[in-house]
Order: structure tokens, then sequence, then C-alpha cells
């Protein structure tokens, strides 16, 4: 026996078999013996007698770990999953340092059969047992790179590789396609530089290196690569002008690669010279001359019965020709060409997918069929599902669109195109919230990806997430736009701003948006009414007269420069708002808006009859037009015509319920006397709309009439609450405060209402009733002075101060108080 192992470790192995077979005859049972005769037999390629030895020595002896990883071993190819079960059973028996080598072996079957996370476990066990050995921590790394998309633990594991081991060439190769993945290509090039080092005539390093330059935008640099590359093997380049071709290709010198291999092709006239050639010409965007190149290598592969046989190569001859005819816009001829591809080769899932396209292009639903074809043949075939998605999202079925586009994303699970398309379908099918989530997700893969952006701030504006759109057309607004996504921004933007209210900033956004696009009448329409709502009437003009330069029959800037001249009160402003109402109406008789306006402006004007008209006009051209109706009331109301302003505002509920038309129905009734239906009408507004101030102001004044102060209290106080600056509220609440003996409330009211208005003399007045009413006669006597220099023809305010004065013991004052009352009485009476 120890002959026998004596020549096997010296690799003598005929003389080490006959002597096991020796010990065998002596001894059958002998388990070592049929180890060590396996194990050499293996050596020497018998692989049957191997195992059948192997497997007697498991069978003598079942806790002999080694016959079972020998037998493993062999069996790796030819059995795997036998292989798997004797790697398996040798670390059961064994799990130590000894036995690393079956983690590693069954490892690699694990990879083989692409079962990623068995291998990995596999590596990490090799590598807690010996942390030396490198094969372990490159196959983790090539696993993380090639398959998991992990690229960031794959450098590591490539490092660690390097540290152990300084100069292994395939962990700077590997470690350099992992940094080109997560494009660091500086340190790619590093690696790559560092194993040219290490072998410097290894060519397709080179090559690497010149691939990478390229990819940085250093073409000087990956030239001379190249250059290098020749010069290593200048006999070899020059002998084989297909490579010299390539490699110019690479170098994206088109013109020598065509040129090389047009003098190949006159030397040696193959097919596949002609298909390389056109392939380049493809690259050159020289489709024409590429289609020839085509047509010459058909003519090559075509028999003497001149057809051509059923191979790939020719089939891939008719798809290059097809992807030609596309480039050209020969949309039914690049058909034709898939089709004869699918016809010489029917397993062929790019020309299906292909043809697919082109039907899609000119709009044949069979292209549908291609699309499912490509992914019976190819179901990891990604652009088919993409391409899928899109033909049912350009139909509306969005379900089914988004069906696909989780297919694709199975497939590639960081593909920034398939999460952005899958986010627009959801927007589409108004999940707006889902759109969102797939929108992030394709931020989060490309931080510059503007459309996903700009989509998922218009999604946030769906759902009403105004600060999170903000953020994401603010973010816009820094990266490098197009004008025209640009123009987009601002326009949203803006249109946002105005549902916020926020009128300064949207028109900031929307003057912004006139200087991409100087010619567009409704953003200037809309800088119009943004002025309008600021209250900055003369700038609101002038917007309204640059729509009419760029738009004459523009009815809207009739309307909206009618209206602002309207705001600014003066007569002069209300015939000028007049003609502008008039000129709508003449560009267009049935427009509403136009004559609701003009009659608004003909009322503030007296033109009551006029007015009338033009509401009941309005009525006559839209029966359920609310806001006429309204209108028409007002003029009756201020006509006298209680009952028809009733009658109208009833009109106007039956089509619409707010809170003002409540409110002057409200106010309707009260006029004719029949407060409990006004304060039921005033009650309604609430309920329609709680913020609406005027509701609560009215029903206090009834509350207030009914001498319920307490409730009129609190309606004011309501009422100061939506609108702090109320003049009329705080002055009721004021005498509402006095008559309930709020006498420090009451105060600071009547303060409050003379700082909103203090050029009020009623104000003074009721002040100086409250300070007469406490005996405080000298401040009484201070605040009606004031009335009476702000209103100094009131007799009433005269006969006050007199009494005040009488009080103060002014006797000689309060007599000429008294005369002036009577003389001012004596004028109105004459009159």
């Amino acid at each position: 026996m120890k002959h026998g192992i004596h020549f096997f470790d010296h690799s003598v192995l005929t003389t080490a078999i006959q002597d096991f077979t020796a010990v065998i005859k002596e001894d059958t049972s002998n388990a070592q013996a049929r180890l060590y005769r396996g194990r050499a037999y293996a050596k020497q390629q018998q692989y049957r007698n191997a195992i059948q030895d192997l497997a007697a020595a498991v069978h003598l002896d079942p806790s002999c770990w080694l016959a079972f990883y020998y037998r493993g071993c062999i069996l790796r190819q030819i059995d795997p999953k036998r292989a798997v079960q004797d790697f398996s059973v040798s670390v059961l028996i064994n799990d130590t340092r000894e036995n690393f080598r079956s983690f590693l072996h069954r490892g690699i079957v694990y990879s083989e059969q692409c079962q990623w996370s068995l291998a990995i476990s596999d590596f990490k066990s090799v590598l807690a047992l010996d942390s030396s050995v490198i094969f372990a921590y490159l196959n983790i790394g090539l696993i993380l790179l090639l398959h998991l998309d992990q690229y960031y633990e794959a450098i590591r594991q490539f490092t660690n590789a390097i540290e152990i081991d300084p100069l292994n060439v395939q962990a700077y190769i590997c470690r350099a396609q992992a940094y080109r993945k997560i494009h660091n290509l500086p340190n790619a090039v590093k690696d790559i530089n560092r194993a040219i080092h290490l072998y410097p005539n290894k060519s397709q390093l080179h090559l690497l290196r010149g691939q990478y330059l390229m990819e940085l935008k250093k073409y000087e640099l990956a030239s001379l690569c190249i250059h290098q590359l020749a010069e290593m093997d200048e006999e070899s380049f020059t002998s084989q002008p297909v490579r010299q071709a390539l490699i110019q290709s690479f170098c994206q010198n088109h013109d020598k690669a065509i040129e090389c291999l047009r003098e190949a092709t006159t030397i040696q006239p193959e097919p596949s010279v002609f298909v390389i050639l056109g392939k380049i010409q493809m690259k050159a965007k020289k489709t024409k001359d590429a289609v020839r190149s085509f047509k010459k290598a058909m003519k090559l592969l075509m028999t003497s019965a001149k057809i051509l046989p059923n191979t790939f190569e020719a089939a891939e001859i008719y798809y290059l020709t097809g992807l030609c005819r596309m480039e050209q816009k020969s949309l039914l001829q690049a058909c034709d060409a898939f089709s004869m591809a699918i016809r010489l080769h029917s397993s062929y899932p790019d020309a299906f997918y292909q043809r697919g396209l082109c039907r899609m292009q000119l709009r044949q639903a069979k292209c549908i069929q291609d699309f499912s074809r490509a992914l019976a043949l190819c179901p990891s075939h990604f652009q088919a599902y993409m391409s899928r998605a899109a033909y049912y999202g350009s139909k509306g079925r969005y379900s089914k669109a988004i069906l696909n586009c989780n297919e694709a994303i199975k497939i590639i699970p960081n593909s920034v195109r398939a999460y952005f398309y899958r986010g627009t379908l959801k927007y589409q099918n108004k999940t707006f919230k889902a759109a969102v989530e797939d929108l992030s997700k394709t931020i989060d893969l490309d931080k510059t990806c503007i459309l996903a952006y700009y989509n998922r701030a218009v999604c946030y504006h769906q759902i009403k997430d105004f600060r999170k759109a903000l953020k994401d057309y603010g973010i816009l607004l820094l990266l490098e736009l197009s004008k025209e996504i640009a123009f987009k921004v601002l326009i949203n933007r803006g249109l946002l701003y105005v549902e916020l209210g926020d009128y300064a900033n949207a028109c900031e956004d929307f003057k912004e948006a006139t200087l991409l696009s100087p010619d567009d009448s409704q953003i200037f329409q809309a800088i119009g009414i943004c002025y309008h709502r600021l209250h900055e009437f003369e700038e609101a003009v002038r917007s309204f007269d640059q729509v009419l330069k760029l738009d004459p029959v523009s009815v809207d800037a009739y309307v909206g420069r009618g209206n602002s001249y309207m705001e600014n009160g003066h007569e002069a402003g209300c015939k000028q708002a007049q003609k502008d109402f008039l000129r709508a109406i003449h560009l267009n008789p049935k427009c509403l808006k136009a004559r609701i306006c003009l009659g608004y402006n003909l009322q503030a004007l007296g033109k009551l009859q006029r007015a009338w008209s033009q509401f009941t006009v309005a009525i006559c051209i839209d029966p359920k037009c609310h806001a006429a109706y309204d209108g028409r009331a007002s003029v009756c109301l201020q006509a006298g015509e209680t009952f028809a302003a009733f009658q109208d505002t009833n009109a106007a509920l039956k089509l619409t319920t707010t809170a003002p038309l409540l409110t002057n129905r409200g106010v309707i009734n009260q006029l004719m006397g029949y407060l409990p239906c006004a304060m039921k009408d005033y009650q309604q507004a609430i309920s329609v709309d709680p913020n609406y101030a005027l509701a609560y102001f009215n029903a206090a004044n009834v509350y207030f009439h009914n001498r319920q102060f307490s409730q009129a209290y609190c309606y004011y106080s309501k009422v100061l609450e939506l609108d702090p600056r109320n003049k009329s509220a705080v002055m009721n609440r004021a005498i509402t405060n006095t008559l309930l003996n709020n006498i420090e409330e009451a105060k600071e009211d009547f303060e409050k209402a003379i700082c909103l208005c203090p050029c009020s003399a009623a104000v003074y007045f009721n002040r100086a009733n409250f300070f007469n009413g406490l005996k405080q006669y000298e401040l009484a006597e201070k605040d009606i002075s004031t009335a009476l220099s702000i209103q100094p023809n009131d007799a009433l305010m005269y006969k006050f101060r007199a009494d005040i004065r009488g009080k103060l013991g002014f006797n000689k004052e309060a007599v000429e108080d008294y005369k002036q009352a009577i003389s001012i009485q004596e004028q109105i009476d004459s009159m």
C-alpha cells in the first residue's frame, strides 16, 4: 500500500494502479486502496473505472469524505445533480478547512445551474474556511456583476481578491467592468491600465481600454490605444483586413473601415465579409450602400437553383436589410424583409419584434401578434414587452399596458424606461399615487430624468399635493431644459399658483413664459387676469392690450380689459369698459360673459333699463345661466322692483345653490319685511359655504334688529374671523358690545373701526354716543367734533354736540350748535 501511494504521489500512475490492485486482491474490503486507485484512474481519464472504485470506497467506508468529493468532481459535468449530492455528503461529513474544495466545487455547479444565491452561499463558506481563496472572491463578484446587478458589492469582492493577490489580472479586468457599470469610467481605465502593465501583450486589454476612453470622450487617447494595438502585431493587423476594419469602426473611422472591407471583398468575396461591410455602412448611416452590400451577400448565398438556404445567416441578411429600410422610412419594404427573414428562420425573435414595430407604425393591428410571437420565442425580450405596452397604451388599454411593463421590469429590474413608462400609464389610468411611486423610482435610478420630474409634478398637482408639485417644478427649472419643456413647466407652475391664489408668483411665471413664446396671446391673457386679481388694474389693461395686438378678435381679452377699466371706479373707465364689452358682443353676440359684464356696467352708470335688457338677452341665449338671473335681480332690486328681483333670484337658485345667491335672496326677503325667511336663507347660505362672511354679517344684522344681541355678537365675531378688515362688522360689533355693556370690548372695537376707516363720520358719531352713555362727556365732545369736521352739514350731530356741551357747562357753545342745527334743518325742509 505504501509502495502504491509513493508512486501515486510521484504521478507514476500505472505502477500505482498495479500496486493498489494487488492490495485489493489481497483485501477486497480495503477502502483506502479503492480510493487511491479511483483517483489514479481519474487522473488517467478512465472515469468509468474511477467511479466504480470510488463508489466501492463509499460503500466500504461511508464516512470517507474524500471518496464523495472526488466522485462529485468526476460527475460535475455529466451528472450535476448527483455531483451536488456527493459534495453535500462530503461537507456533511467534514466541514472543516480541509474540505473547503467541496464547497467550492458545489458553488461552481450551482453557478452553472443559475442558482445564484446558493452559489454565493457556498463561495462564502469557502472564504469562511480559508479567506485567501481568490477564486471564491472572483466568482461571487462575477455573479453579482453579471446576474444580480449589485455592482458596488461586486467591486468590493474584486477588491478583496486584489488585496490578497495584487498581481491577479482577472480581478482587475472584472473590477474595471464593474466600475463601468456604475459609470465610474476613470477607475475602470485605471484598472485596465494595471492589467496591461501586468500583461502588456494582451491585445484584448488594449481594446477594452480604447472602448472605455471612447466612452469618456477622450477620442485621441482611444485612437492611440488602437494604434498601439496595431503596432503590437503589425503583420497580423495588416494581413487580416476584417480585423483591421473592425478596429477602425470601433474608432469611429467608418470610412477607413469600409475602404478596407471593400478591398477585402475584391480579394475574398464571401457573404460574411459583405455582411460585416453592410453592418459598418449602417453604423456610418449609409443605409443605401448597406442594402447593396446585403444584396451581394444574398447572391453569393444562393444555390444553383437561385434559392436561399433556410439558414440563420440568410435570415440575418434580410433582417439587417429590414433595419436599413426602417431607417429609410420605407416601412412596407422593411416589413417584407422581416417577413422573409422569418420565412427562412422561423425562430427569429428579433425579426418578429422589428416587424411588429413596422406594423405598429403602419397602424396595423397585427403588430401585437408579432410582439407576442417574439416573446413566445424569447420570454426575456425586454423590448417586445415595452413595445406591446406602448401599443396597448396607444389604444387606451392602460391596465394591459401596465401588465406588460411589469413583465419588462422582471427582466430588467432597474430599467429607467420601464418604470417611467409604467408611471405615465398609471397617470393615464387616473391612479396618480401609484404613478408617483413609479416616477419616484425612475428618479432614484436616474436623477437627471427630466420627464420623470415633470410627470411627477403633474401627478402631485392632480392629487392636490401642491408643495411637492412646486418642488418638482423648481428642480426642473434648475436643470438644462429644452425650450418646449421649460415653457410647459412655467405654464403648469403658473396655473398651480393660480389655484393656490398666489397670483403674484403666477404672474412672474407667466411673464417668464412670454420670453420663450412672445407671440402666445393666451399667456398675456393669463397675466392680465393675475394683475386683475392683484388689483393692479393698469398693468392688467396693458396685458390685455398686448393680447389684442396679437389677437385682435379675442373676445376674452375685450371682456378682461373691460372689467379692469370698470375696477378703476371712475366714469371714464366705465365708459371705456362699455366700449370693450360692446366690441366683444359684436365679435360674438352669444358671449354670455360679455353681456353680463355689460349689464353690470350699465347698472353702474345708472342705465337700469338697458342693463335689464342685457341680462334678459343673456337669459334668452341660455335659460340656464344663473349669473344672468342674478344680475337682473340686482337691477330689479335697485329699481325698486323687489318682487321681480325675488323671482329672478329664485330662478337662479333652481339652477344652482350657492351661498351668494341664498344671501341675495335673504336681503330681498329682509327688504320685503320677511325677517324669518331672510334668516332662513342666511343660515342655508352658511351651511352651503361656512366661510362666506356676508351671510354671517346679514344674519347678525337680523339678530341685532330683533334685539338678540348675544347672537348678533357671535355672528359679527365670526365675520371678523373670516374677514378681519370688515369695517361694518367691527363698528356693528362695537355697538352690540355697547348694548351688552361689554365696555372694554366695545372700546377695542371702536379703536379698530377708527384704524380701518379714520375718515368715517359714523364711527366717530357712534363712539361719541358710547362715551356719552359712560358720562365721559369730554371724550364724547371730542369725537362728535371730529365727526362734524368730516361731515359738517348734519343737523342731528350739531344737536347731539349741543346736548353734550350743555352737560359740560359750555352753554354758549351749546346754543350756537342748536342754532346751527335749526338752520341746517330749515334749509333741508325748504328744498
